[in-house]
Parts: structure tokens; C-alpha cells; sequence
């Protein structure tokens, strides 16, 4: 047995853990709809390779940018392991909460929005939730980019923070928004 990956305490610098790695069991993920593969892709493929079974909510703008990924899966995956629903998320997600089938949330947008959907779970406190909320992401510039030795690494550093900041008009989650 790789201890890495098996159950049992584990210790990381002055933190000890009791880690235990096992499928939760049916997760439904939603991504924003304006950036939606990578930010939904980095909650459904980890629940995937961890054994579950995963309900991908498709964002209504920009939903055919999942058409090629969907296909894969259907034929990389056994049926019923990775699951779609389409249509505006206020109708098709109260049901399917409401069901309590749901054991995990992974979700990225607004706190209000996450709410509603965990308080429609008939047993919230046993409900799982991973999410990522209102995002203020800091650029960070350590002291030593500031020596007049370092100009074009200031430079560089400027340049990929505004990129940061400014791409997608600073509608992504992941944008920079603190300096």
C-alpha cells in the first residue's frame, strides 16, 4: 500500500490529520457561465478520479463549449458515472436538491445563490460543500521585486497582473482584484 494514498494520520509540518480518501458518492457540480471549463473542470474531474458520481450542471451561455467534453466522457467513463443537466440553474437545481440524493455541492458564484441551494437539501448539515465565493484574489508582489536590480522583473510581474485583472473584462472568478 502506497501510505500516500491510504487512510491513516499524517503529518505536515506542525499539522496532524487523520487523511482518509474514499468517494463522497453523488456530486453536483456548477461552474460560472463566464469561465466555465477550467472552473468547472477543476471541481468535476477531481470527484470523478476520486470514485464518484458526478452531475455537471452546463451553464445556459456557453454551453456548447462542453458539447466535445461530454462526448469523451460518455465514451471514456461507465454509464451513469458522469451525468449533464442543461436549463437555467434557479429551475433545474431547487428539484434536484430538494431530492436529497445530493451528498456534495462544488460550486463557484455567489454566496446568495450558494444559500438558496444548501438550504434547499433536506438534510444541509449532512451535505458537503466545496465552493468558491464572491473571489478577491490578491496580487501579491514580494519586497525584493522592488530593487533597482529587478526593473524587468517588475515589469513582467505588472504586466501578467493586469493581464490578471483585466482579461474577460475582470468577470472571471479567478481575476485579480486586490493589489
Amino acid at each position: 500500500k502506497d501510505p500516500e494514498y491510504s487512510a491513516g494520520w499524517q503529518t505536515i509540518g506542525s499539522t496532524k490529520a487523520f487523511v482518509r480518501r474514499a468517494a463522497v458518492g453523488i456530486i453536483m457540480c456548477l461552474g460560472p457561465m463566464n469561465y466555465p471549463l477550467n472552473e468547472t473542470y477543476a471541481t468535476l474531474i477531481p470527484a470523478l478520479l476520486m470514485g464518484n458520481v458526478a452531475i455537471m450542471k452546463i451553464p445556459t451561455v456557453g454551453g456548447l463549449a462542453h458539447l466535445l467534453t461530454m462526448e469523451a466522457f460518455s465514451r471514456a467513463l461507465p454509464p451513469g458515472a458522469m451525468n449533464f443537466v442543461s436549463g437555467r440553474g434557479r429551475d433545474t437545481m431547487p428539484h434536484l436538491m430538494s431530492t436529497g440524493d445530493i451528498d456534495a455541492l462544488a460550486f463557484i458564484g455567489g454566496s446568495n445563490a450558494a444559500d438558496d441551494l444548501i438550504r434547499q437539501h433536506p438534510q444541509p448539515h449532512r451535505l458537503k460543500v466545496f465552493l468558491q465565493l464572491e473571489a478577491k484574489n490578491m496580487a501579491i508582489f514580494l519586497p525584493d521585486l522592488f530593487e533597482p536590480s529587478k526593473e524587468s522583473e517588475m515589469s513582467s510581474a505588472l504586466d501578467e497582473a493586469m493581464l490578471g485583472a483585466l482579461s474577460f473584462n475582470g468577470q472571471r472568478c479567478t481575476a485579480l482584484k486586490i493589489f
